[in-house]
């Protein structure tokens, strides 16, 4: 346990302009800045594992869970008809973000149920029992194919606009109508996803989770749990990497482990490996490119340019691929 002094003893002083040291930073080096990982677990305490989908796009035909919970250790396998409230973490409340998914999957890796068992190697293993029976439908993972498909969009377009277009274009000096087409990457965290609930008293549930939205966790984990907001308290103390990934995907562990909690009242810790979390977090309904995975591609393009080759009247349309979304009809 660090020794140091603690930051609210410390004086803050110098100009902007002067360098300071970063208040964990020696708890860096020194290995002893403490994660969710790193928190004493109590007596009790059950571990949890997702059930993933391995198709793009289908329908689930039939669900068999039964090797799952004969398994050693398992103590418990939820799937969406155990959320006792609204099965669904869209932050923009567009009700497509399913805690588990029922009925159809919209992308590999999708979960589908959660193993709750004495640790999370014995929760692992059982997860691999499952026998899922699939429906297989079309799905693309290229922008191009998708635009050609007549697809939807998968959230609503933003579209910022200043003067008037058209006539812009109309004096443009020099017309250029053209497309770019990047295969996006992004930096990816060090520690997944990971969160550690523990029951309380009536509808009360504390909820470590390693987030950049702690509110968001709050209100969503209320949500699934079928409660009042302020029933749920959020802790973090900090994150292994973010980038923007643990603004809105953090719902869905956090969601799971408050649920089991709630439901075997006993603390539930559910964390995740860096595959699984690039696997479970590919789906996001909120229009921003931090949340698109690092396999993203942008497709642009663009027209009207002045004499010295810049691009002033952009009438830009940027697409996003998020691997692996099928759309839903």
């Amino acid at each position: 346990m660090d020794t140091s002094t603690p930051r609210s003893r410390t004086e803050i002083s110098g100009g902007a302009h002067r360098p300071r040291k970063h208040d964990s930073a020696h708890k860096h080096v020194t290995g002893t800045a403490d994660y969710i990982d790193d928190i004493p677990e109590p007596a009790g305490t059950l571990h949890g594992y997702l059930g993933l989908t391995d198709r793009a796009h289908a329908r689930i035909t039939s669900l068999d869970l039964d090797a799952v919970r004969s398994c050693e250790g398992v103590v418990a396998v939820l799937t969406g008809a155990d959320v006792p409230g609204v099965n669904d973490i869209s932050p923009s409340g567009r009700n497509d973000e399913p805690v588990l998914a029922e009925g159809k999957v919209l992308f590999h890796g999708q979960p589908v149920f959660a193993v709750i068992a004495e640790t999370r190697e014995l929760a692992r293993r059982a997860a691999k029992k499952a026998v899922i029976g699939y429906e297989d439908l079309p799905h693309v993972t290229d922008v191009r194919a998708a635009m050609d498909a007549d697809y939807p969009l998968v959230t609503d377009p933003l579209k910022l606009e200043r003067g008037d277009i058209e006539a812009g274009l109309a004096a443009a000096p020099l017309r250029l109508k053209g497309e770019m087409r990047i295969g996006g990457q992004d930096h990816f965290y060090l520690e997944g996803h990971i969160a550690f609930a523990i029951p309380g008293e009536d509808d009360e549930v504390t909820v470590w989770s390693s987030t950049q939205h702690p509110s968001e966790v709050q209100h969503m984990v209320a949500h699934a749990l079928g409660t009042v907001s302020n029933a749920v308290t959020v802790q973090v103390r900090r994150m292994g990497g973010g980038f923007g990934g643990k603004e809105t995907q953090s719902n869905q562990f956090a969601a799971i482990a408050a649920i089991a909690a709630k439901k075997l009242k006993r603390p539930v810790t559910i964390s995740s490996s860096i595959t699984m979390s690039a696997m479970t977090r590919a789906v996001s309904s909120m229009p921003s490119t931090r949340h698109l995975r690092r396999a993203a591609d942008f497709h642009r393009t663009c027209r009207g340019r002045s004499p010295t080759g810049r691009c002033f009247m952009p009438t830009t349309a940027i697409f996003t691929r998020m691997y692996g979304w099928s759309h839903n009809r």
